[in-house]
């Protein structure tokens, strides 16, 4: 292959060209085959920029005239030119003017410049331009805010405490006339009664509690864990049956005896905060007030109260304010207790922390309420035929406010929660009385044909049920507590005492005198 190589190397070629032409056919084995070159484009013409001067027709630099290469490129100026296709971008045209080369964005800016000039025209030839513009809507003013805290079951609305009414309880139907059973005859040493619910009363005897049918009367069960049983209450889902010494804890959906409660004294009264956490028991022999826990119904603190025999008792919704008072009912035909004396104190505090605020209510106490927010509370003085409010000042001190004059023997006062009123019911009076408890006035006054000997408030604040006495023959009243119409229904005999049901659809009136019972649903 060498020899053929050397072989096409020309005579008289010297030895480096022989090599150099060997590798460069080493390097290209394979012919590269022949295209035909793109036709270069010719420059433009060289033009004249000055004396001695000349444009390079391939670089558009300025160079000296009559050079041979331009010294940017390294382009002959002089070379011929071959014919091209016209640019995609013309170049300038010669001697053109500056309008010439700008007329486009001029027409866009002006454009831009009519479209907005129009709106604007179009907006001062508008009609009514010049009208005064229209009031603007109203804006809804916030809602106002309730200056003082709400009670307990109220909710603030147009800067107004309105008390909601629980959806699960009722009153007894005022449209017609309650259906009522009985009498119902009761053993002779019946001391209390007690509805459980619709279907079912209990009885308190001396050999137990004794379970009744609401429909017949017939006995059902007795509870004879719970001896000697004086008087009944409702405390939540549980019944407190209070005996000489202790208090049983009654399921009242089993009638099951869950606790017994040793206090060691007989119970006069037992009052349950709102929320249901604490229940205040008084003790008249001891001379005290238990607080008890309703949640797992044991006693956790006593407070002594000197040498008064304590009986009614007040507590508000938060449980730090209380009263107690020493007023009792006297038998018919006997005189009312001398003296009088009312305790302002805190359940919430021990019994060696209390103020001993004494306040002398001359007139025999017979009941107590405290207002649910603890500012203020009422005692109704029996003989006095008055109302003393009591006011708690910032320092914790209690100070008497000026009397309100109420009906004869006003012997009990129950609250109304549903538009911040009390009611006071008088034996001597025959008479229901409905106070203001915000102004402190008399709203209305709604008498009865017989003497009022008890009173129960309906849980949903509408309807008061009144035990009347008569010639022989008692009645039941139903006051209605928006219109203070009253319904007499005659049962033919007296009832002394009326108790609802929690749901307030059924109520129990026991005769003490006659050892009977009715039941009105």
């Amino acid at each position: 292959m060498d020899h053929e190589t050397r072989s096409d190397i020309e005579p008289g070629s010297s030895d480096a060209d022989a090599r150099e032409a060997r590798h460069a056919a080493e390097a290209s084995p394979v012919p590269v085959p022949w295209t035909e070159p793109l036709p270069r484009r010719e420059p433009p013409p060289r033009r004249s920029t000055g004396a001695g001067q000349a444009v390079c027709p391939v670089c558009l630099e300025r160079i000296a005239a009559g050079v041979a290469l331009c010294p940017e490129c390294g382009e002959p100026p002089d070379a011929p030119r071959r014919p091209a296709t016209a640019p995609s971008i013309p170049d300038a045209p010669k001697d053109a003017s500056w309008l010439a080369l700008h007329w486009r964005p001029l027409v866009t800016i002006g454009a831009i410049l009519g479209l907005i000039s129009t709106g604007g025209a179009l907006r001062y030839l508008a009609p009514h331009r010049f009208a005064p513009s229209r009031a603007a809507s109203p804006v809804a003013p916030p809602a106002p805010v309730c200056g003082a805290p709400c009670w307990s079951g109220e909710s603030c609305q147009l800067g107004r405490c309105v008390w909601q009414r629980p959806n699960d309880v009722g009153h007894l139907a005022d449209e017609h006339a309650p259906s009522i059973a009985g009498p119902f005859s009761l053993p002779k040493d019946a001391l209390d009664a007690l509805p459980l619910d619709r279907d079912r009363f209990v009885v308190a005897l001396s050999a137990g509690l004794e379970v009744r049918s609401s429909r017949t009367g017939e006995a059902l069960s007795l509870v004879s864990e719970a001896p000697h049983v004086r008087r009944l209450h409702r405390v939540g889902d549980v019944v407190y049956a209070t005996a000489p010494s202790r208090i049983y804890v009654i399921d009242a959906a089993t009638t099951r005896l869950l606790k017994t409660i040793e206090l060691g004294e007989a119970v006069g009264d037992i009052q349950v905060g709102a929320s249901g956490r604490r229940a205040l028991a008084s003790l008249p022999a001891a001379h005290a007030v238990a607080i008890l826990a309703t949640e797992y119904h044991a006693e956790i603190e006593r407070i002594q109260f000197g040498d008064d025999a304590v009986g009614p008792v007040a507590v508000d919704d938060s449980g730090s304010r209380a009263i107690t008072t020493t007023g009792q009912l006297p038998l018919p035909g006997q005189r009312e207790p001398a003296g009088g004396v009312a305790y302002p104190f805190d359940p919430s505090r021990l019994g060696s922390e209390q103020d001993r605020v004494r306040t002398s209510m001359v007139g025999n106490p017979a009941s107590a309420l405290m207002i649910p927010d603890g500012s203020a509370g009422f005692v109704a003085l029996r003989a006095e035929n008055t109302l003393v409010p009591l006011t708690w000042l910032p320092s914790g001190a209690v100070r008497q406010e000026a009397r309100i004059t109420t009906c004869r023997e006003p012997e009990q006062i129950a609250l109304v929660r549903s538009d911040r009123r009390a009611i006071v019911r008088c034996n001597e009076g025959r008479a229901i009385q409905v106070f203001d408890l915000s102004k402190r006035e008399l709203l209305r006054a709604v008498t009865f044909p017989g003497r009022a000997l008890d009173m129960a408030v309906a849980p949903d604040g509408a309807q008061a049920v009144v035990a009347l006495s008569g010639d022989g023959a008692g009645s039941v009243a139903l006051v209605d507590l928006k219109s203070y119409a009253a319904k007499v229904h005659p049962l033919g005999g007296e009832p002394t005492r009326v108790r609802l049901a929690p749901d307030g659809g059924s109520a129990l009136a026991l005769g003490d005198r006659a050892k009977v019972a009715w039941v009105l649903q």
